[in-house]
């Protein structure tokens, strides 16, 4: 009987500590991958040229070449970029920078000593490698027309919520979602994306300084007002209080389908305090975070809204909640905001 070869997938690792390069490579060997290491950006280019590997991982910081620079060499190639960044506020920044010029996703990298935390990023690591892979989809460097810049806001306490769930491929949907919303100021919006602590912070103050809304990271306790944008903070679950003000909540209880934030304990916490006057947003990611949250949505009386496969970067999240049958809409991207501004209109 023939046997059939097994393509063995190649994942190239750019990093200038030899150390961290050995530590990842026997990581991705582990994970059924062939590995091309680099030491420097400019190596990983001309890997990334001569090899054409499945997917790469670029260190942030590297000398003759950095990560950002490499990545904007490499993703025309149509090769998946996952970002490896440290938790600081310059690389934070530094990778939003990567996640708008086109990159995949990131993963930060081990802290303290690496050899004992290298076990802490393995599983995130292999995860987002592979559903780079298979996703075979660069996101889009994606850019929205911009109205004024005034923030239109109002002192009243929200009656309605437009609630947001996005994971890997994220940002760039939810940056250009919340970018093209009115402003209106007759709902709240309520925003989960998958990223770590300090990450966040950055997040939204990049998407509240092009956006007609304010946007900002969500403090535990603060009143949930009509036309602001609240993104839940890294390593925190947000919850809406159910007073007549509804109020932010937010804690540290256990990770929900092995993330905090999640937006489930928000949809379902949202749906119970606002009905029918919420409107939920599922967006590209891996995993089924939001489903259970979505369905909670449906059965309050609110709208649920599933970005369709084509237009997704991982057609994870979004796929979870139209199976569920509780996708009121099934929608390409740009279809959604209008769709949302169409839903308002008739329940605010």
């Amino acid at each position: 009987m023939k046997r059939v070869a097994f393509e063995m997938k190649r994942v190239l690792f750019a990093d200038d500590s030899s150390l961290m390069r050995k530590l990842v490579f026997q990581t991705l060997k582990e994970g059924g991958f062939e590995v091309i290491l680099a030491s420097d950006g400019k190596e990983a280019v001309e890997k990334a040229l001569n090899e054409r590997p499945d997917a790469a991982v670029l260190d942030i910081r590297m000398p003759k070449m950095d990560g950002i620079s490499a990545l904007r060499e490499i993703a025309p190639l149509g090769i998946p970029v996952v970002m490896f960044s440290s938790l600081t506020r310059e690389d934070s920044q530094v990778t939003m920078d990567a996640l708008e010029a086109g990159a995949f996703d990131f993963v930060l990298k081990p802290g303290g000593i690496v050899t004992l935390d290298i076990s802490e990023v393995k599983g995130e690591l292999l995860r987002k490698v592979k559903a780079a892979i298979v996703s075979k989809r660069i996101p889009l460097v994606r850019r929205v027309a911009i109205g004024p810049k005034e923030k239109c806001t109002s002192a009243s306490p929200a009656n309605a919520a437009l609630l947001v769930a996005a994971s890997t491929g994220g940002p760039s949907f939810v940056r250009d979602l919340v970018q093209s919303l009115d402003g209106g100021g007759r709902y709240a919006v309520l925003i989960v994306q998958h990223m770590p602590p300090v990450f966040t912070k950055f997040f939204a103050e990049r998407i509240s300084s092009s956006s007609r809304i304010p946007v900002r990271e969500a403090s535990n306790g603060e009143p949930i007002l009509e036309g602001v944008a609240y993104l839940a903070p890294g390593d925190y679950h947000m919850e809406v209080s159910m007073d007549p003000n509804p109020r932010i909540i937010l804690h540290q209880g256990p990770k929900i389908n092995y993330v905090r934030p999640s937006a489930d304990p928000l949809f379902i916490s949202a749906a119970r305090r606002f009905g029918r006057k919420t409107v939920a947003v599922i967006l590209t990611g891996i995993g089924s975070d939001g489903t259970n949250g979505a369905i909670a949505v449906k059965a309050n009386g609110g709208t649920v809204i599933a970005q369709d496969e084509k237009t997704s970067v991982v057609y994870g999240m979004p796929k979870n909640v139209a199976e569920s049958g509780s996708a009121d809409f099934i929608l390409p991207f740009d279809e959604i905001p209008d769709r949302i501004n169409e839903i308002f209109a008739n329940i605010v």
